[in-house]
């Protein structure tokens, strides 16, 4: 029988703990330093790998409506918007890799329509408040995702991973 993922995860986190760094000579900062952030990127994975496959889907689920304001609110870019959105509807949602490709396939068609004409271009006011309200629910779930690494000050006050994914 092999071991799961969180087993697997926290023998890698003992072995770095209780072997790799007792046995680094006391001189090797670096390397300690490096040992530690492993072990801290394990810890976190530990907390994220089972929520990455409905926190990927739903970053795209939120770029496409985006997309789509953004479609909506100012035709002219429509195009590739229009395109990428397509991409999506026939993408496997259960293969991480696709999803993550199709998030970046929408958002790399968001950017060139935010810089439009090089930035020549305004937005509409309707796809600047689209953004704008797109960009602070992501922050929001993206401090939530990675509040594990432990450097955001307002981590006690996010929620659970479950709860933005």
């Amino acid at each position: 029988m092999l071991p799961n993922i969180d087993v697997r995860l926290a023998n890698c986190i003992k072995a770095l703990e209780q072997v790799v760094i007792p046995s680094l000579p006391p001189g090797e900062r670096m390397a300690r330093e490096q040992a530690l952030l492993v072990i801290g990127h394990l810890k976190m994975i530990g907390g994220q790998w089972k929520h990455a496959l409905r926190f990927e889907t739903a970053s795209l689920d939120a770029m496409a409506d985006l997309a789509r304001a953004i479609a909506v609110s100012d035709p002219g870019f429509n195009g590739e918007l229009t395109t990428a959105l397509a991409a999506t509807e026939t993408i496997d949602r259960r293969d991480i890799d696709a999803v993550e490709a199709a998030v970046g396939r929408v958002g790399t068609a968001i950017d060139h329509a935010i810089l439009g004409e090089e930035g020549t271009q305004p937005l509409s006011p309707a796809a600047i408040d689209a953004i704008l309200a797109y960009g602070e629910r992501q922050a929001f779930r993206e401090r939530t995702w990675f509040k594990l690494c432990g450097l955001d000050p307002d981590a006690g006050e996010l929620p659970a991973i479950e709860a933005v994914v």
